[in-house]
């Protein structure tokens, strides 16, 4: 006889997808998934009793997926982009401030102090409307952050868009210093939300809601949250 959860999921397969991004989600040296964001969704899923595999994918197909028929959830910053296009369910307790990471020597005070510098805008990152309609900025586009800081490394870009705490996080992990880096522009500031298509049955969207709210107020989403960031090294 199937269990409650197993007949559950039966009636309601939910693809749960994690950016493929560290600190957020990747693979460990011995091939199996981890990071932040993968390990609260899977507590999330817990708590919930919607038993799922979590995937592992970039931001362009997590967005593909979730434009589809397919029940499906993933953590995201509530961007413009999110919000306009997806079901906002509840907020994970994880602030990110979305901006500008120069080189050492680079000095941003607004929008006006990026003309003329080129800027590595990895695939995916889409953080401020105003940032994106700007015609006089020079862009490059690389795969993923590591590579957009691996070209900020090396002189071939005088800075890096994304979420700030995440590029000194993976910058400090591939051998770079604080030093390395001027003070940020910060161009946006969002909240880490669950949120899921809106093809999600309401039954669904309640459980998730509520396992997301039980989670946050007992402190095991911020005890995840904490075992990835180093507050002294990623505070901005």
């Amino acid at each position: 006889m199937p269990t409650i959860a197993s007949a559950f999921n039966v009636k309601n397969s939910i693809t749960m997808i994690t950016m493929d991004q560290v600190p957020y989600g990747f693979l460990k040296n011995n091939g199996k998934p981890t990071g932040m964001l993968y390990d609260i969704l899977n507590r999330i899923m817990i708590e919930s009793e919607i038993e799922q595999t979590n995937k592992l994918l970039s931001m362009k197909r997590i967005l593909a997926t979730m434009l589809s028929k397919q029940s499906s959830c993933s953590l995201l910053a509530n961007s413009p982009v999110i919000v306009n296009n997806y079901d906002s369910i509840e907020a994970i307790g994880l602030p990110i401030n979305g901006g500008i990471l120069p080189r050492a020597g680079v000095i941003l005070t607004d929008y006006s102090s990026l003309k003329g510098l080129t800027i590595a805008v990895p695939l995916g990152v889409s953080f401020d409307d105003n940032f994106s309609e700007k015609k006089n900025l020079v862009i490059v586009s690389p795969r993923n952050y590591v590579n957009a800081l691996k070209m900020l490394k090396t002189g071939q870009v005088d800075a890096v868009a994304g979420a700030i705490s995440t590029l000194k996080f993976i910058a400090l992990k591939n051998e770079m210093r604080a030093t390395d880096f001027g003070q940020p522009l910060v161009l946006s500031k969002h909240e880490v939300m669950l949120v899921c298509n809106q093809e999600l049955p309401k039954v669904t969207r309640n459980k998730l809601k509520k396992a997301v709210i039980n989670l946050r107020s007992s402190g095991e989403i911020q005890a995840v949250i904490d075992v990835y960031t180093d507050k002294k090294t990623t505070k901005q």
